[in-house]
């Protein structure tokens, strides 16, 4: 029965990390619209696998303050998920960095006025240094 209670844990723990950061990811995946939106995304890929080894996406936008509302709501929704959390405002706007840990991920906004820039970086494993 103990046997039992730790898997049964250990696959809520997982199903809860698999889900952290979704809101974020989804506001990224979404077509954006409003403003002036630039989005970029590249993969790194190990040369003789085919392996993601690394996936960056970054978001700018500017003139759309609703927007930057929704990407705001969404990082603090998933502030409890987060491994690592840093904030600073002021009184032009807000930074956040927030940091999981499995896979690596580290996503920052930076709101200020109506400006919006989203960077979001996911290290699924570490590149290795054959040099």
């Amino acid at each position: 029965m103990k046997r039992l209670l730790i898997i049964v844990a250990m696959v809520a723990i997982a199903t809860i990390e698999c889900q952290a950061q979704e809101r974020i990811d989804e506001l990224l995946n979404r077509e954006l619209g409003g403003g002036t939106t630039v989005y970029r995304m590249a993969v790194k890929r190990d040369p003789e696998s085919g392996e993601i080894i690394k996936r960056v996406k970054e978001l700018t936008a500017t003139g759309n303050r609703a927007l930057a509302k929704k990407f705001l709501e969404a990082f603090d929704a998933e502030r409890e998920s987060a491994d690592g959390w840093e904030e600073n405002r002021n009184s032009n706007g807000r930074q956040i960095t927030a940091v999981w840990i499995n896979p690596k991920r580290i996503y920052t906004i930076t709101a200020t006025g109506s400006t919006l820039s989203v960077h979001a970086q996911t290290i699924y494993r570490e590149e290795r240094d054959d040099k």
